[in-house]
């Protein structure tokens, strides 16, 4: 057996890819399983040469689209589609190779089907496609009960495209095809949308610092990692930061933006911040792992303050790491990373509203007992350690092509 490590989205260190592809491919090859990673046709050489990854796939699902205002959404997944399928039909997989696709968005799904439809039935592989963002539903909460509806498709289609794409879905396929999420809250989501089984896998992320116990740490370091969206509330990042400068002596921000260009006014002020408060730092590199362990190890609270409608449904990297590396962090309730925060034993708080006032409340909860979250961190790292990681991962992944495990 021979694993297809499948990521159209993996073209440089921006984003999860690359990170995902050196935990999962990395430990499958430790297992001594030939694995071969394909990759954006554009991907950076530092990652074709580090991750042995072949430059591929014509579609990058975060560049491509159709601007027409009626039809562009359809006509662009119908593009995603065709040239997905296309691109596989180019590669030389076996019936008993195993075809892991990274990050799955309804146009590149769909091609993935029509491709293994396209394959005599002696000749499919096994499958096995995994969602890593939210599927573009609206929620409501009601009596304690998330509702659920669609969006207008002219503005977000995924929700009705992954559904037309779960029904065109042939039932000798099932055999061969696995969807999965790295989180059981995810999975739920999707497996009411799809109705077809979602099964929620371990997640990828591990421990990359010494783990460090924060307990009696003064000052406090507040860090925002990543690549930084309107959906991760970085426009409500820079009065957060003047609230809780004004409210505690004993902490600073360290502010990493992989992707500065992208919010250049948010950007700017807290430039200015930084420059009149002298207790906060700005990193704008994109981060590689020598640079994400770094980030990692010097944080002492990871706040996430996220749109909570993005989040419902989704996971996110940045508050796994923190989980993963002994870091007290801040989320938005009702949640998937709430419900994270729950199972590892609440070694954060969350905030109930999506303004700068809960957000700052909820982070200054946390400070007035910091060292009490600080212990939890280090235990939810020990139970992360034990659930989670690529050993584990690569243990689902392995499980689910054993004869058997169809559910």
């Amino acid at each position: 057996m021979r694993v297809f490590y499948l990521d159209p989205g993996l073209r440089n260190e921006l984003g999860h890819h690359a990170n995902w592809c050196r935990a999962i491919a990395g430990e499958l090859r430790r297992r001594g399983i030939e694995t071969k990673v394909y990759a954006f046709a554009e991907v950076v050489p530092a990652l074709r040469a580090e991750l042995e990854a072949i430059g591929h796939f014509r579609y990058f699902p975060y560049r491509h689209f159709d601007p027409d205002p009626i039809c562009g959404w359809l006509t662009a997944f119908q593009t995603a589609a065709v040239t997905t399928a296309q691109d596989l039909a180019r590669l030389e997989v076996a019936a008993d190779d195993l075809v892991y696709v990274n990050s799955a968005q309804p146009g590149p799904l769909f091609g993935v089907t029509q491709w293994l439809a396209s394959r005599p039935a002696d000749r499919r592989p096994l499958v096995i496609v995994e969602f890593a963002f939210e599927p573009g539903l609206s929620a409501q909460r009601d009596k304690g009960e998330f509702i659920f509806s669609v969006r207008d498709a002219r503005q977000d289609p995924r929700a009705t495209l992954f559904r037309f794409t779960a029904l065109q879905i042939p039932p000798a396929l099932s055999p061969h095809l696995r969807f999965v999420t790295f989180d059981e809250a995810c999975s739920a989501v999707y497996r009411m949308l799809l109705q077809r089984d979602v099964l929620a896998l371990p997640m990828p992320h591990r421990a990359v610092t010494s783990c460090r116990d924060r307990t009696g740490q003064r000052p406090i370091t507040i860090a925002l990692l990543g690549h930084q969206r309107p959906d991760k509330g970085y426009e409500l990042v820079p009065e957060i930061v003047r609230t809780l400068l004004a409210a505690r002596q004993d902490v600073r921000f360290l502010i990493h933006n992989a992707a500065p260009g992208a919010m250049a006014a948010t950007q700017q002020a807290l430039r200015q911040n930084a420059a009149a408060s002298g207790r906060i730092e700005i990193e704008e590199r994109v981060a590689g792992p020598a640079l994400l362990r770094e980030l990692l190890e010097r944080a002492d609270l990871v706040l996430c303050p996220y749109l909570p409608e993005r989040y419902i449904a989704s996971h996110s990297s940045v508050a796994a790491e923190a989980l993963a590396n002994a870091i007290p962090l801040v989320v938005p309730a009702d949640t998937a990373l709430a419900k994270q925060l729950r199972d590892f034993g609440e070694p954060g708080t969350s905030f109930e509203r999506f303004e700068p006032a809960a957000i700052a409340d909820a982070t200054l909860r946390l400070l007035a007992e910091y060292d009490r979250y600080a212990g939890r961190a280090v235990e939810a790292a020990a139970l992360w350690a034990g659930r989670h990681g690529p050993q584990h991962l690569v243990d689902g992944l392995l499980a689910l092509g054993r004869p058997g495990s169809e559910r």
